[in-house]
């Protein structure tokens, strides 16, 4: 097997969880060590060295959360996978932030879902670099179920005040200044949970990457895509920082992984999306787009210029076009614009008034991203 060698640690407290978790792992022909609560899990971690870390939220003396800062601390470059039985999204959505690759629910009713996390987390930080074609491990079949991301899912769709809360915690500063650029953005939202969703953080020393997308449907749902979209961009600014691909920057290689992921989550929605990378050095930015709700302009003082893009369909299709990158060289003030949905979104950033995410009656969203001195 391709996992033959490789270790992984196991945190969790519930002993019988945690024996049918390791007994799985070792059929897979991975080096299993274990441990009850997190703080063993420190312990064995710096002992042991794994290639991964398979944790649990909810465990005595040290949780599965703080087990992560220290990990993250230590190395960096470990990958880890949640699998809990916590129904708090808020706790899911730390656990990224804090880098860990991937989360499943319990009761894990087909362990195949464990086997897929494990391989495409091991794929993407380069510890193996592919995989034959999954075949079932005799005595581990359950073909009736398979769980991906539903539990939460549902959960989620009746849950309006959680939905809002969860998806707060993801939207980032709404003007952020730097030496080299100036970003700002508004969303509005008619509903208490936007189906827009944008962000702006800095890869590496020189780059910064913004992108603003539209969910569809619209709903609750978009508290779900929030999170999952926001992991996606994680793993790959993560794997970026490590050394590795740099897809990250490449507009139509990340829109192609959050299309494939997308798809695979099964959660049916299409993400109408424009993703911006800004070289600070060059003042030259890609830019990539999927679908054709999220308009992309060149702004000079007052005067918004539109690109012509090429044209591809929204990611979250199987039949998935990847169009070429278009770049675009920025002069000191000059600016690119993502535009979407009602017009005050462009009269607030014509006036240059940016406060993030405001309630209005119609829904829009606009994100600049400005070259600057």
């Amino acid at each position: 097997m391709e996992l033959d060698g490789l270790k992984v640690l196991v945190v969790e407290d519930d002993p019988v969880f945690r024996q049918l978790v390791s007994d799985y792992c070792a059929q897979l022909g991975l080096e299993v060590h274990t441990a009850n609560d997190g703080q063993e899990g420190v312990e064995q971690f710096h002992e042991q060295q794994p290639d991964l870390v398979l944790v649990d939220l909810c465990m005595p003396r040290m949780g599965g959360l703080d087990l992560l800062k220290v990990i993250s601390r230590m190395a960096p470059d470990v990958p880890s996978i949640v699998i809990t039985g916590n129904k708090a999204m808020s706790d899911v959505v730390d656990a990224l932030r804090l880098g860990a690759w991937d989360y499943l629910m319990k009761p894990l009713s087909d362990l195949t879902v464990l086997r897929q996390a494990i391989e495409d987390c091991l794929k993407e930080t380069g510890e193996v670099e592919s995989f034959s074609p999954t075949e079932s491990i005799p005595g581990w079949e359950d073909p009736g179920q398979a769980i991906e991301m539903a539990d939460n899912f549902d959960a989620l769709k009746q849950d309006t005040q959680t939905a809002q809360l969860i998806q707060a915690q993801l939207f980032p500063e709404y003007r952020q200044r730097r030496k080299g650029y100036d970003f700002g953005y508004n969303l509005y939202k008619s509903e208490p949970v936007s189906d827009r969703l944008c962000d702006g953080f800095e890869c590496g020393e020189h780059y910064y990457c913004a992108y603003l997308a539209r969910v569809t449907p619209s709903g609750n749902v978009g508290a779900f895509v929030s999170v999952i979209i926001r992991s996606f961009f994680n793993q790959k600014l993560k794997r970026y920082r490590q050394g590795g691909s740099e897809a990250i920057l490449e507009p139509y290689a990340m829109l192609g992984y959050l299309n494939e992921q997308l798809v695979k989550s099964g959660l049916g929605c299409q993400l109408d999306i424009a993703y911006l990378v800004f070289d600070r050095r060059t003042r030259r930015v890609a830019i990539g787009r999927a679908g054709a709700k999220v308009k992309v302009y060149l702004r000079a003082g007052d005067v918004l210029s539109p690109l012509a893009l090429p044209e591809s369909p929204p990611v979250g299709q199987v039949s998935w076009g990847q169009p070429n990158c278009h770049y675009r060289d920025l002069a000191p003030g000059q600016a690119l614009v993502l535009l979407e949905g009602a017009a005050i979104a462009r009269e607030a950033l014509l006036a240059e008034e940016f406060a993030g995410v405001q309630q209005q009656t119609q829904s829009g969203g606009c994100v600049q991203l400005k070259s600057s001195a």
